[in-house]
């Protein structure tokens, strides 16, 4: 292989790098987007659902008299308590994902670049005579036999 080809070789395997880590991280970009827009959705149903519970709790506990109790307040908390639990779970959620995006973006780069560097290594290693190997002599031809 002449230096021309080997040059053009090395351009090709940067810019194929460049162009295959710029379209991983727009993709990383776009599947952030999504999982944020199904997180805000996930949560507003979360909120609905929490005020149609603390709605049908309220009613009941209207129905039956027992608006000043404390075990209605009690329910009543425990519906905010819940729902702030569930939104929590959803942020980390969000949070690991967004670093699992980073962490296989940063992966699919230094493969690449692990890759042309081993390619560049075979191109211009080739080219130069190696030396070879001592002889192989078993071990029965060292005590006679």
């Amino acid at each position: 292989m002449g230096p021309v080809a080997q040059v053009i070789g090395a351009v090709a395997a940067v810019g194929g790098t460049f162009l295959s880590y710029s379209a991983s991280k727009k993709a990383a970009k776009a599947q952030r987007k999504q999982e944020q827009l199904a997180t805000r959705r996930s949560n507003r149903q979360a909120i609905r659902e929490a005020q149609i519970q603390r709605a049908q709790a309220l009613a009941a506990a209207a129905s039956m008299g027992a608006m000043r109790g404390s075990s209605i307040a009690g329910g009543i908390a425990s519906l905010g308590s819940q729902l702030g639990s569930g939104l929590g779970f959803s942020s980390q959620m969000s949070g690991l994902s967004a670093q699992i995006s980073k962490f296989s973006r940063q992966a699919d780069m230094w493969s690449g670049v692990a890759s042309m560097g081993g390619k560049a290594f075979q191109a211009f290693g080739s080219s130069e005579p190696r030396p070879t190997p001592p002889p192989v002599i078993s071990h029965a031809s060292r005590i006679g036999a």
